[in-house]
């Protein structure tokens, strides 16, 4: 489920640290081929109308040999336990589709036509495995399946490019797959794609997306891979897509060929930071925490045919005179890490802003809708969080770590500069409380399982991570303070969260990491967490423990804890109410909250942000069992829905995308 690397095999690499552990200060990387998340209609793809696609929608039913010929596509089951195949449907399988767990066809421009997928969880499920199947939960879900690594891929070919006047032409596709059950090039799973000119001899594409996937999470991209280094402007080219793995899925659809444009550059990711800590993003930091300058940054793909010479990079915080910009120049075929100086803000008070990071090109960029990415922060009064922008994001639990399998002793934890002498009043966790069908069983909240806080020392982390030392303790350099073990209840499970208290403890100008131990029983009580993927962190920004192997693994995105800070406790107290369910969740547009029974009487719904400030409320006479919530209105992230009706209250995190 994540990409957790071992901190002294990272160490032992220094010189490649900060390239594979998403360092956001790299001056510059060269690469043959990108990954574009950022596109969601052929008009913002660049380059001119498509010299060649196909959208699968004629599929001619002819079975030659063990291939399957739709036009001049062909199959071939390499391993022998299952091949591509034409469809309009979604993929099955034991952890594809169940009651809990569902994934849509691929969001391409033609889905309803068709399109080519192979279903390796489908064929790993019994019976299609061989395997008898036994349902030993009586959850409905069938526990024996199968491991058979399937190998299996299609061909698309020949095609006639012969006609381009240029060899800077770009293979597009929409691709959408999930992975079991090992990191990336680990071997074991892979999904590759490849070029031919004469039909026999294929070159690997080097796929990004096959390079960078998170175990077990479903990405959804379209795909753009320049192919000016190939020679593709011949009359026979010919494509393969490569399956390798155990269980879940891969779907391609709408595939075309496009010239590249002369200039396109794209941005790809940005970030606001300070320099100590280096490269960690807070989504909400106290305004006594606070910085006196930060610095703006981005990730820029040329994804042109030219050189662009003396771009511009612009960093700015909407609605104030603060940022800064920076000239460069981006070879093509290249990705840039850039970053502004720093800029003052120790002016800026507390509220909710956007920092906006903006590209302009020297030459005519005619997709300058893909130049700027904008992303929300916030100055608190008390709130200290890496997590809380949630546009994308996983869970995370015990039990559940590629190749291991424990359940109690497990620790994560986050890091956390304080600038000024504060008080730490209460640790706040978030939890999810969906259920997930997983390779390693159901993994579902429930209550029971118990929970310590700590605030660890960070003293000799440096000479850790700088090689200096071979060992990091399973407490860091010591423990500052500790809770009791924390029981957690039904009320934590129904409120999506758990608040442990703290008894003012006065934290002076230093570095602490924050950790959660937790101790779920074997399993029975599962106790899972949210995992902001939102912003890529540093390595040392976030972390887990394993208590197998008693080693620390990085963590690149950032899990649920947040802290506040003088007097701020987010106590919830309530009498629970039972019975309310809130869908669809993540939301868009609108929440429907139903309920079991009629409620009578006055319900109040109100909505509140990470903060804990009241975003919207609403007020019910009588309200029934169903009511439909317009969120039109607010920006994407993470709320509290909290509906109260006859002194009773029920809480749910709400996600809106």
């Amino acid at each position: 489920m994540k990409k957790l690397i071992l901190i002294i095999a990272i160490l032992a690499i220094s010189t490649q640290v900060y390239s594979q552990t998403n360092m956001k200060n790299i001056n510059y990387v060269p690469m043959a081929n990108t990954q574009i998340n950022d596109i969601n209609t052929p008009s913002a793809m660049g380059g001119e109308e498509a010299l060649w696609s196909e959208d699968f929608g004629n599929p001619i039913d002819t079975i030659v040999m063990d291939s399957i010929v739709i036009e001049n596509v062909f199959t071939q089951d390499l391993a022998g336990y299952g091949d591509w195949h034409w469809s309009t449907e979604p993929p099955q399988g034991m952890w594809t589709n169940t009651s809990t767990s569902t994934t849509p066809v691929i969001e391409s421009e033609t889905p309803e036509n068709g399109f080519m997928v192979i279903e390796a969880d489908f064929n790993n499920s019994c019976p299609q495995n061989g395997i008898e199947c036994v349902d030993d939960n009586n959850d409905g879900i069938n526990d024996i399946i199968g491991e058979y690594p399937l190998n299996a891929h299609f061909t698309i070919g020949p095609i006639d490019l012969s006609s381009a006047e240029t060899d800077k032409l770009v293979l597009q596709f929409y691709s959408d797959f999930r992975i079991c059950c090992y990191p990336p090039d680990n071997g074991a799973n892979d999904v590759n794609v490849y070029i031919s000119t004469d039909g026999e001899n294929f070159t690997d594409l080097d796929y990004i997306e096959g390079d960078i996937y998170e175990t077990n999470s479903q990405t959804a991209t379209l795909s753009q891979i320049p192919l000016g280094g190939f020679g593709a402007n011949v009359e026979g080219v010919y494509f393969r897509f490569e399956w390798v793995g155990t269980h879940y899925y891969w779907m391609i659809d709408d595939i075309s060929i496009v010239p590249r444009p002369a200039y396109d550059l794209k941005m790809q990711s940005a970030w606001l930071t300070m320099a100590d800590p280096a490269s960690i993003e807070y989504y909400s930091i106290p305004q006594n925490q606070m910085p006196d300058e930060m610095l703006i940054g981005a990730e820029i793909y040329n994804y042109g045919y030219n050189d662009d010479i003396g771009t511009t990079l612009t960093g700015s915080i909407t609605s104030t005179s603060y940022g800064a910009s920076i000239e460069y120049d981006v070879d093509s075929d290249s990705t840039y890490y850039i970053e502004t100086d720093y800029f003052d803000v120790s002016m800026l008070t507390a509220g909710t802003y956007e920092f906006s990071a903006e590209i302009t090109s020297s030459g005519n960029d005619e997709t300058t809708e893909d130049n700027m990415l904008t992303r929300e922060f916030v100055i608190s009064d008390n709130v200290y969080a890496m997590d809380g922008l949630y546009s994308s994001y996983d869970w995370i639990a015990p039990g559940w770590i590629p190749g291991d399998d424990q359940f109690d002793g497990v620790m994560y934890c986050n890091y956390f500069d304080f600038k000024e002498t504060a008080t730490l009043s209460s640790i706040e966790i978030a939890l999810d409380t969906d259920s997930h069908p997983t390779g390693a069983g159901l993994f579902e909240p429930n209550s029971g399982g118990e929970m310590i806080a700590y605030v660890l020392d960070t003293t000799g982390m440096n000479d850790y991570f700088q090689g200096i030392t071979t060992q990091l303790e399973a407490y860091m350099g010591g423990v500052l303070w500790q809770s009791d073990f924390y029981l957690i209840s039904e009320d934590d499970i129904n409120n999506a969260q758990i608040v442990i208290d703290v008894p003012e403890l006065e934290l002076n100008p230093n570095a602490y990491y924050i950790a959660i131990e937790i101790y779920s029983n074997g399993g029975e009580n599962n106790i899972l967490l949210w995992d902001d993927m939102s912003v890529v962190q540093p390595y040392y920004a976030s972390m887990m423990f394993s208590p197998d192997d008693q080693t620390w693994y990085t963590n690149p995105n950032c899990v649920s804890i947040r802290l506040g800070l003088d007097g701020f406790e987010n106590k919830l107290s309530e009498e629970a109410l039972e019975g309310i369910h809130c869908f669809p969740n993540p939301s868009k547009d609108y929440v429907e909250i139903k309920t079991d029974k009629i409620l009578n009487g006055t319900s109040y719904i109100n909505l509140f942000n990470i903060l804990g400030e009241n975003v919207k409320s609403f007020e019910y006479d009588n309200l029934g069992q169903s009511i439909q919530i317009n969120l039109n209105h607010l920006s994407s992230g993470s709320y509290i829905l909290e509906f109260e009706n006859d002194n009773k209250v029920s809480r749910h995190k709400l996600i809106i995308e």
